[in-house]
């Protein structure tokens, strides 16, 4: 844990650890309603991520207050949704074939984008089509909380570039903001994932060495980092934490470093993802697809690594 504080105009607390990061999370004090503003540098920070995630002055559910009107409820129900799928998704199904085959190292390595949009947009849309306008759509949404490049942030305020990322992506969704950040922000940690099994799956030695599960633990990656703000104080190993204090979360440190796989959905806390078995049971499914592994009922179970064997040429 590691604060960063000068009087009257920073306070952040920033954590890489995993037990940390499990402490703060469930407290509910810690909060997205991001009420105090008072901290210049924090503002600046807090401005620039509630402007960029939000739609029509309403916010995409990751920075959602948790008391926000509706926002337990539409958890439930996403988490609920998923759940319910995630089964016969980690099958292999015939909707990821194109991911397999990306796996297997056909088509181009740019691809991966586009097929994982199409694969998470179809969740929220049925006749959801990832284009090559859309894919670039969400690289603006995330890039645009984080960058710092001045000449990048006055051209996109000039084009409003961000907001027509999140117009063309909400229209693609039927204005669903729990698909606006799927198909925008979430899905680039699927797609790292699927990019290392694509990694995994060239190496021969891997390949027959890696059960579905295990490639899948491989695969997993958490988001950056999320921002929670005290509506109340709360003590800490770095002092006492106030309204003013900005709590950042880095998951993607703390899971790296831990290889702790909860913390990658913050399971057991108010703000946990809605697709933490759908995105495992996604990346099982490619795996298990890629390999042309037998469906789990037909393999008791067996923890098997992959048998593929790619087709030699006939020269």
């Amino acid at each position: 844990m590691k604060r960063i504080r000068i009087p009257g105009i920073l306070d952040i607390l920033l954590s890489a650890d995993s037990r940390e990061i499990e402490t703060l999370a469930q407290d509910l004090r810690l909060d997205r309603a991001y009420m105090d503003r008072s901290l210049p540098l924090n503002r600046y920070v807090l401005g620039r991520v509630r402007k960029v995630l939000q739609i029509d002055g309403r916010s995409l559910p990751t920075v959602a207050a948790r008391d926000a009107e509706g926002r337990a409820a539409a958890q439930i129900s996403l988490w609920n949704r998923l759940n319910a799928v995630a089964p016969d998704l980690a099958e292999g199904p015939d909707e990821l074939e194109s991911l397999a085959a990306y796996v297997r190292g056909e088509g181009l390595v740019d691809a991966c984008g586009p097929l994982v949009q199409q694969v998470v947009g179809r969740l929220f849309f049925s006749d959801f089509k990832a284009t090559s306008a859309s894919w670039e759509a969400a690289l603006v949404l995330d890039k645009a909380p984080r960058t710092m490049n001045p000449v990048l942030l006055v051209w996109w305020a000039a084009t409003k570039r961000v907001e027509r990322a999140k117009r063309l992506l909400s229209g693609m969704v039927q204005g669903d903001l729990a698909g606006v950040h799927a198909v925008g922000i979430a899905l680039h940690n699927i797609v790292s994932g699927v990019r290392v099994m694509r990694q995994l799956f060239g190496d021969p030695s891997e390949r027959l060495a890696l059960s579905r599960e295990a490639a899948r633990a491989r695969c997993l990656f958490a988001p950056r980092s999320v921002l929670r703000q005290p509506t109340a104080s709360v003590s800490s190993d770095k002092g006492e934490l106030t309204t003013k204090t900005l709590v950042m979360l880095n998951l993607q440190a703390a899971s790296a470093s831990s290889g702790d796989r909860d913390v990658i959905f913050l399971r057991e806390t108010w703000s946990r993802c809605p697709a933490e078995r759908w995105v495992p049971a996604l990346l099982e499914g490619i795996w298990q697809r890629a390999c042309g592994l037998p469906a789990k009922s037909d393999s008791n179970g067996d923890a098997t690594g992959c048998p593929f064997t790619p087709p030699q040429s006939s020269h």
